[in-house]
């Protein structure tokens, strides 16, 4: 196994056996008052805090930083995982796990050396996750999936929020469940994007665990608290 040679430690990745997860998106937040919010997120609930970086070339749009990143990590006890949507991963895996994330996910058609960025990001001592676009098949990754602890499907195009969801996209849930149990193994399933209540309870049904919050499921604009969405995302999200 890839990892065996790794000074990785599996209890930092412990938290992604939860079910669900609620991780609301920063890129959504009051960056006005993000510590303010940060805090009303935490104390409502959220599970993780999800945090965009943009390089304005991979995505044509700029979010998150690591400095902003730096700030979250002091303010928060919950994990934070970080969704690269940047060309070069390569350059941002150390810094964004010195800067706090327990999770770094890099997008697969960013790169051609997928098993570095893996080993990268295990030796800096973050769970590494791989996102794909929608329009990208769960077979290009299958190999990879033995050495990850993630995939994160996205539901939209990545780089802005507030876009309808890709509902095709939502069958790649039911192939990387299928191959899970396959090859019995043990990577969560996040999805991001246009991820409503109802989206989250379908896409649990399908063998996701980790849920994105955004526009759609926790920064609601109808007067809803964060602790009443992130409540009812809760629920959506759980298979009976």
């Amino acid at each position: 196994m890839l990892q065996s040679d790794l000074p990785v430690s599996s209890e930092r990745w412990q938290w992604l056996k939860q079910h669900p997860i609620i991780a609301p998106s920063l890129m959504c937040a009051d960056m006005l008052n993000l510590k303010d919010d940060l805090r009303r997120l935490e104390a409502a609930g959220a599970d993780a805090f999800h945090v965009d970086i943009m390089d304005g070339h991979f995505v044509p749009n700029l979010a998150l930083n690591l400095d902003i990143l730096k700030q979250v990590k002091s303010a928060v006890d919950v994990p934070i995982d970080v969704h690269l949507m940047v060309e070069n991963p390569e350059v941002y895996l150390e810094p964004a796990v010195k800067a706090g994330a327990d999770l770094c996910i890099f997008h697969i058609e960013a790169t051609h050396l997928p098993l570095h960025l893996i080993r990268v990001t295990h030796s800096a001592g973050a769970a590494a996750g791989i996102a794909i676009n929608p329009a990208t098949p769960v077979e290009s990754i299958r190999l990879l999936l033995p050495y990850i602890q993630m995939v994160m499907v996205m539901t939209v195009e990545p780089g802005f929020a507030g876009q309808k969801l890709v509902g095709f996209a939502l069958d790649k849930i039911t192939q990387l469940a299928d191959i899970r149990r396959e090859l019995e193994l043990e990577f969560a399933i996040g999805v991001d994007g246009a991820i409503s209540r109802e989206v989250a309870a379908k896409a649990a049904l399908r063998g996701a665990s980790f849920f994105v919050g955004g526009t759609s499921g926790v920064f609601l604009k109808d007067g809803t608290s964060y602790a009443e969405a992130i409540e009812m995302m809760r629920k959506a999200a759980q298979v009976r």
